[in-house]
Parts: C-alpha cells; sequence; structure tokens
C-alpha cells in the first residue's frame, strides 16, 4: 500500500482524528479502498481514528473506522453504505456487496443515464443510480426493493432471459413498465455477468421513455 501512497500524485498526512489520503483521482481512491480496506481498517484501529481517502474536489470521502478491522464479512465483501461516497447517487438494498459489485455501484454512479442491477436467481432490482430512479419516477427505496418480473410482459420476459442466456450483452427495444400507473417503450443495453456464483443483469436505458398505454396482462402477479 506504501508503494502506492508514494507514487507521484499521491499524498497522507496525520491529523487530530487519523490519517487523511489524497488520491489523484476518484478512481485511484476507488481502487485503494477496494484493494486495502482491511489493512485500512486495521490502521484506524491501531491509531484509534480513521483513515479518510479524499480526491481533487471530493466532497464525500471514503471513510474507514477501526471497528470495520474486526468485521470478518469484510475480508470478501465490503459495507458499500459505509465505505463508499455515494451519498444519494446511487443506491443499494444490500448492504454486504462483493468488490465486482461495488465496482459496478462505482460505475452507475458515474453513468449519466439510468443504470439498474437486477438478480437473476429472484428478479429482484437491487442497484439503481439517481437518473433510474428519476425515469421510473419511484424513490430508490421502494425501486431497490422491486421483484422486477411484474414490470415484464410475460412473452417479453421470456425474450430477455434467451437473449440472456445467448448473449451476455445486447440492446433492445421493448416495453415495461416504470411504475405501477406508467408504461413505456425503452431501448435498453443488457448485460448478464456474475459474481461468486451468482448471476446479475445490468441494464443502461440509452434513450428517453416513450409513454404508451399500458397493455393488457401487465402488471400481473410476481
Amino acid at each position: 500500500m506504501f508503494k502506492i501512497l508514494n507514487q507521484p500524485g499521491w499524498n497522507y498526512k496525520l491529523s487530530y482524528d487519523g490519517v487523511s489520503i489524497l488520491a489523484p483521482t476518484k478512481q485511484d481512491a476507488t481502487y485503494l479502498a477496494q484493494g486495502y480496506g482491511y489493512a485500512l481498517s486495521e490502521t484506524a484501529a491501531k491509531i484509534k481514528g480513521k483513515v479518510r481517502i479524499g480526491w481533487k474536489r471530493c466532497k464525500h470521502p471514503i471513510e474507514f473506522y477501526g471497528w470495520m478491522a474486526s468485521r470478518q464479512a469484510l475480508a470478501p465483501a465490503i459495507t458499500a453504505e459505509r465505505l463508499l461516497p455515494f451519498k444519494g447517487t446511487v443506491f443499494s438494498s444490500q448492504l454486504e456487496l462483493p468488490i465486482a459489485l461495488l465496482r459496478r455501484m462505482v460505475g452507475a454512479e458515474e453513468n449519466e443515464l439510468p443504470v439498474s442491477i437486477v438478480r437473476q436467481d429472484n428478479h429482484k432490482q437491487i442497484i439503481v443510480n439517481q437518473p433510474m430512479s428519476d425515469m421510473l419516477q419511484t424513490p430508490p427505496e421502494i425501486a431497490t426493493q422491486r421483484v422486477m418480473t411484474r414490470f415484464w410482459l410475460a412473452e417479453d420476459l421470456e425474450e430477455l432471459e434467451r437473449r440472456l442466456r445467448s448473449s451476455s450483452r445486447f440492446t433492445w427495444t421493448y416495453s415495461g413498465g416504470l411504475n405501477e400507473q406508467t408504461w413505456a417503450i425503452l431501448t435498453t443495453e443488457f448485460e448478464a455477468f456474475e459474481v461468486e456464483g451468482v448471476w446479475y443483469r445490468q441494464g443502461i436505458c440509452l434513450t428517453s421513455p416513450q409513454f404508451v398505454p399500458i397493455p393488457p396482462g401487465a402488471f400481473a402477479p410476481a
């Protein structure tokens, strides 16, 4: 870790409440947090303070506390709510996320387009960014609890599953529910990916929704 901190563009200093690290970019800060989270937590425990990672024009630094070093769950997974500085720009209904999903959250937070991630085994939408929450006209606390089978026509959902099995990434125009009162035509880039034996699909909406009448058979029970 010190090899990274001693590279050009990095800086760190002691303060009254712990250690402050200045990274060259937000991506560098995220890489350090993901790769050395446990060591940074141990450092916070030893100094009885916290370790803060910031970057230029950073408003919400990544922070590590001593109590995190005692949590065995932080070795394979990091608590997204406490470690990543999203602060209302991307949302997840899961507090414990594998590193690969944390990277997806970083990407969603930085994307200006609507982004969502759905677990394939239970069809639960677990991650949305602010543009997706706005497009769905739904608070993120509700959007990240939804079982998405209700917002698809049965034949379109079958076609989606078929395409995900045959191609890991594709773009598709289809119709779906934004919320319980609104149906729209959407063009979305879908990507299937696996994390620790669980399959997910990411959707990035590429165009503004075209509102249409709610079709027969919509909003069927999950």
